[in-house]
């Protein structure tokens, strides 16, 4: 443990740029032709680890896209990684979230502007002057006060990176100590990302675009269909679509529906069909965390047990700490990314999964699944009943806001 804690500061840090023999920039704009590669990962301190070295390794561009940036260890790994790469020429963007960046984020502004790569902050919060100036799509002016509260609710939830237009790392995971491993200063939060090499990236980096530059509705190419393995949500097109695909494959599920899931509010159009699914024998299956982040989830979350359970849908509640994952195994599709089954991830954030195709890699997440089984506890139907009453009443009334949550 000490070892990995040691290779994320090692791979963190700054030296003076090396000379190439031409400029990154100014390289074609190629995609490998060897195979395509994924491997998966449910340990921050593996994760940050090889992100970082992949940010070290590139040659032509980075771009990172986070709801949450904290400056805190594995932030300031970040910085410095993002930084160094600047520094050689290759061409970095970050893009955070307004609501993900700490409530004050002073210090955190200025150790982004003082590393010296173009940053941009989506959405910023309209009362956070401070934050103007880096507002994604340019300064605010009056009108774009105005056009910010009336987008408060639509937050950039994306947790993705493309390096080197090959590499795509894609999950749960922010830029966080949080999801280090408590002897490293984390609290050890599950989640799930998977690292994705030698494959076309520019339908994640027109999406990016899109974020960088949110006030120009222009149309960008490339628009990542439903066949694609990266499924955007960056129109209402895409979202409907997506919505359609998930509830025709649980339609058609055959052998299993295994859910992993941090936000679960889901509509009645998706209860429907694991009802369904779970009538006609399908084994279905939902992890969902017992210990929240948002510490009303798993009590809104608990109203739906009743009706899940009566029709034969299995419920677990994982018990070691945060569960933050978002992942789905219907039969033998598989995807992971950064979507909650919720209002929120439906309609007003923007969200990307991607749906593995390797067997290996398939492999891996239906074992961490099992594994996670392991460590849940299985919820009775009369479970939910002898919640506290103030608890289920709460949660009852908080579905009134369901819409936004």
């Amino acid at each position: 443990m000490n070892e990995a804690k040691s290779s994320l500061r090692a791979d963190a840090s700054i030296s003076k740029p090396k000379k190439a023999a031409s400029s990154p920039v100014n390289q074609p704009e190629t995609v490998s032709a060897s195979p395509l590669e994924e491997r998966l990962y449910v340990r921050g301190d593996e994760f940050f680890i090889d992100m970082v070295r992949d940010i070290n390794a590139a040659v032509r561009e980075v771009r990172l896209e986070t709801y949450i940036f904290e400056l805190d260890s594995v932030g300031r790994a970040f910085i410095a990684a993002l930084s160094h790469a600047h520094q050689r020429g290759v061409r970095v963007h970050l893009l955070v979230d307004g609501v993900g960046l700490p409530l004050v984020g002073g210090r955190l502004l200025a150790a982004l502007e003082e590393a010296g790569f173009p940053f941009r902050i989506f959405h910023p919060i309209p009362w956070f002057f401070r934050h103007w100036r880096h507002m994604a799509g340019g300064r605010a002016v009056p009108p774009r006060f105005l056009q910010l509260l009336l987008r408060l609710n639509n937050r950039n939830h994306r947790k993705v990176s493309t390096i080197d237009r090959r590499i795509a790392w894609i999950g749960s995971f922010n830029v966080s100590a949080l999801h280090l491993p408590a002897a490293h200063g984390g609290e050890e939060w599950r989640d799930t990302a998977v690292r994705v090499e030698n494959i076309d990236t520019l339908a994640l980096v027109n999406a990016f675009r899109r974020a960088w530059n949110p006030w120009r509705w222009r149309p960008l190419g490339h628009s990542a269909p439903l066949r694609s393995p990266f499924r955007l949500n960056n129109t209402r097109r895409q979202r409907r679509g997506r919505m359609r695909d998930l509830l025709r494959r649980i339609g058609r599920s055959k052998q299993r529906i295994w859910i992993t899931n941090a936000y679960f509010v889901p509509d009645e159009r998706l209860l429907q069909e694991l009802n369904r699914a779970a009538r006609r024998g399908v084994d279905v299956r939902i992890i969902l965390p017992s210990i929240s982040d948002v510490f009303f989830m798993p009590w809104t979350s608990a109203t739906f047990y009743g009706n899940l359970l009566e029709h034969g849908v299995k419920i677990y509640e994982y018990q070691p700490g945060v569960l933050h994952a978002k992942t789905i195994i219907i039969d033998d599709w598989m995807t992971v990314g950064s979507s909650n089954m919720n209002s929120r991830s439906l309609r007003h954030d923007l969200e990307v999964d991607y749906v593995l195709s390797q067997t290996d890699t398939k492999a891996a997440l239906a074992s961490a699944f099992l594994r996670d089984l392991k460590h849940s506890t299985e919820i009775s139907s009369s479970a939910y009943p002898n919640r506290p009453l103030w608890q289920r009443v709460l949660a009852h009334l908080i579905l009134f806001a369901k819409y936004w949550i």
